[in-house]
């Protein structure tokens, strides 16, 4: 009886050793803009703080999930985003792109079909957003949601895990 249920253990080990055991430690972690920018009327290219999006640490952040938020007198259709990353400087999209495109009616999130990566020690997202109201000015926040990419020598090394 034993050796069935050691064998049966054994498999269900061996299907979550990749998932347990693999070379970084992905710890949550969240990049937002400290303080809501507001965007005048009909503004276009207003850049959010530089120093927001900056990403100083030693580890890469992997990015999942971008969540940007406006006050409650706009939707999301009321103003665009533009995104590029520093360190390629490669943007994210050819223009400037309305939020109801991008993000999930249920949610509220956009979802990135293929985790990004920023680059540690340097890297940064510079943003920049307009306003279509031509009339009120607009308060936007985003928050990007990922993941700290930590290798797991650094955290064994630290005496957080054992090795």
């Amino acid at each position: 009886m034993l050796v069935q249920v050691a064998t049966r253990m054994q498999s269900v080990f061996d299907i979550l050793k990749p998932l347990i055991d693999q070379p970084v430690i992905r710890f949550p972690y969240t990049m937002t803009n400290k303080v809501p920018l507001v965007i005048p009327a009909g503004a276009q290219g207003v850049p959010f703080v530089a120093s927001d999006f900056s990403h100083s640490l030693e580890w890469p952040f992997e990015v999942h999930e971008v969540k940007p938020e406006q006050d409650p007198a706009h939707t999301f259709q009321d103003w665009r985003l533009m995104v590029e990353d520093q360190t390629f400087n490669q943007r994210w999209f050819k223009t400037a792109t309305r939020i109801d495109g991008l993000v999930d009616d249920n949610t509220g999130v956009w979802r990135l079909r293929f985790p990004w990566i920023v680059r540690p020690k340097g890297g940064a997202l510079s943003l920049t957003g307009d306003n279509l109201d031509a009339v009120n000015p607009i308060s936007v926040e985003v928050t990007f949601r990922g993941y700290l990419m930590i290798p797991r020598a650094t955290i064994a090394a630290l005496g957080i895990i054992p090795t």
